[in-house]
């Protein structure tokens, strides 16, 4: 066992503790000591500065005249549990000499031998600038998204009605070829249009905290994949889709919004894979868990990307040259969280990628 330390000799004990109070005015940190009492017997030069008070002035005084009333409420609850002996953590604003400053604090008790307390240490900082800093991007983040969410729904009934009239006049009937193509064209450009701003719309509901209201019906999954299938047979019909959709019993899932992924998901494999190669969707149980794979070959996503695939506003260049907003898979991955299952993708030059989408057959 190793012996004790010798005791130092008076004055080494007074320059001992000259060395630690240069030591604690150094630090960067509000450092002072609380008796069992509540008053304080140290302070270092920042604590006391902090207050607008010589040093001596807060010796021996309480913590109640030293902070004032309303912060002492505040911070009594803290006090209390290191004085029973507990250490105790906080960060919370606290009135300050007639405005409100965010203190980050730690007290720390001190334990005589016996088991008693004798006081605490209280070490704190003052993170005012950083709390205000995060509230003001908070504030610009919900108002930036806010304003997404505003501008995209009253972008969409003026775009719905383009769409509606374009559509009109396609089956018409009335127009020549010119016309027609032309017509084609502002539908296909304003159906695009419709799809961002839907995008846009989920993506604020979900990042001002609303997410997605599911309307979970039963739904037969390996039909709905056919769906879509077929849909991106005819708006591809230079690609090769294989399906290997194996029966499943009817799940409760939202039809429309699971539509919305097996369709981004194939969508994108298009998009993103060679032409002359083919894309596989696979839909299979796992027990009872429902595990849909979109395959597709061709170069594979760089692993710095794939860390960060299903985060928004992400965009990968696209082998057909149309660009997005980037939300697609994050809003996809959404979905599929919201249904109390998970989204994750692989991704080798060997292999290919595939995207698994791993659904429990009813949400939570």
């Amino acid at each position: 066992m190793r012996p004790p330390f010798p005791p130092l000799p008076e004055e080494d004990l007074h320059t001992f503790a000259q060395r630690l109070r240069v030591v604690a005015d150094a630090a960067p940190v509000m450092l002072a000591y609380v008796d069992s009492g509540e008053r304080y017997l140290y302070a270092n030069t920042a604590y006391a500065a902090w207050f607008s008070h010589p040093r001596d002035a807060l010796l021996g005084r309480s913590v109640r005249e030293v902070v004032g009333d309303a912060a002492y409420e505040l911070l009594r609850p803290a006090v209390h549990v290191a004085l029973a002996g507990q250490r105790v953590h906080f960060e919370r604003p606290v009135p300050y000499s007639g405005g409100t400053r965010c203190i980050n604090a730690t007290y720390v008790p001190h334990l005589r031998p016996d088991g008693g307390v004798a006081g605490y240490v209280s070490t704190v900082l003052d993170v005012t600038e950083r709390y205000q800093a995060e509230e003001a991007r908070e504030r610009t983040s919900r108002f930036r998204e806010h304003f997404l969410g505003v501008v995209s729904h009253d972008l969409r009934n003026p775009l719905s009605a383009i769409l509606a009239g374009a559509n009109a006049l396609l089956h018409a009937g009335t127009l020549d070829e010119r016309q027609g193509r032309m017509v084609a064209r502002i539908a296909r450009s304003a159906a695009g249009m419709e799809r961002m701003i839907g995008d846009l719309l989920d993506f604020t509901r979900v990042r001002l905290g609303d997410g997605f209201l599911l309307e979970p019906v039963p739904t037969r999954l390996e039909a709905l994949c056919q769906e879509v299938v077929e849909e991106l047979e005819v708006a591809w019909p230079a690609r090769e889709l294989r399906s290997q959709l194996a029966p499943l019993p009817p799940g409760r899932w939202d039809r429309h919004r699971l539509t919305q992924v097996v369709s981004n998901l194939v969508g994108n494999a298009l998009q993103h894979s060679p032409e002359g190669t083919p894309v596989t969707v696979t839909l299979r149980a796992e027990g009872t868990t429902a595990v849909l794979e979109v395959h597709n070959e061709g170069t594979a996503i760089p692993p710095e990307l794939r860390a960060h695939l299903f985060e928004p506003f992400r965009q990968g260049t696209q082998r057909s040259g149309r660009r997005g907003l980037g939300l697609g898979l994050y809003i996809a991955h959404e979905i599929v969280r919201a249904h109390g299952g998970g989204l994750a993708v692989s991704s080798s030059e060997e292999t290919g990628t595939t995207f698994t989408v791993r659904l429990p057959p009813h949400p939570p």
